[in-house]
C-alpha cells in the first residue's frame, strides 16, 4: 500500500480521481471510465463508507481521460475533518451501476502555515 497523502483541511481539496471499468468480455482488465456524467466524489472513513458529513462534490472528467476532478473547500474541510485529524480518510469515487471501490488514501492535517524553506 502506498504511504497516504497529506489532506491539509486549511486548504480547498481536490479531488483527481482516475476511474477504471472491467472492459467488456474479460473477468480482469481493466480500461478508464471516459464520458461518464453524474460521478461524485466523497471523503469516507471507510473504502466503503459514506461521506463524512457534507464533504462530497460533483466530479467532472478532464477531457476524455478518465480523469475526474472536483473540489472541496477549506470551510467544509474544517468543519467535516476537524474530528479526524491524524486519521485515515479515503477520497472515493462513484457512480451507481458503473463505478464503485475505486478510492485514494489521505490523512488528515492542519497545517495553516507553511514551513520556511531552508
Amino acid at each position: 500500500m502506498d504511504a497516504p497523502i497529506d489532506l491539509n483541511i486549511g486548504s480547498d481539496f481536490e479531488f483527481i480521481l482516475t476511474l477504471t471499468k472491467r472492459l467488456t468480455g474479460t473477468a480482469t482488465t481493466r480500461t478508464p471510465a471516459t464520458g461518464l456524467t453524474g460521478v461524485t466524489g466523497r471523503l469516507s472513513l471507510t473504502p466503503t463508507g459514506a461521506a463524512i458529513g457534507t464533504s462530497t462534490a460533483a466530479l467532472a472528467e478532464d477531457g476524455v481521460t478518465g480523469i475526474y476532478t472536483g473540489v472541496l473547500d477549506s470551510t467544509t474541510l474544517t468543519t467535516d475533518l476537524t474530528a479526524s485529524l491524524g486519521r485515515l480518510v479515503y477520497a472515493i469515487g462513484s457512480k451507481a451501476g458503473d463505478i464503485q471501490g475505486e478510492y485514494q488514501i489521505y490523512r488528515v492535517v492542519d497545517r495553516r502555515m507553511m514551513p520556511l524553506a531552508s
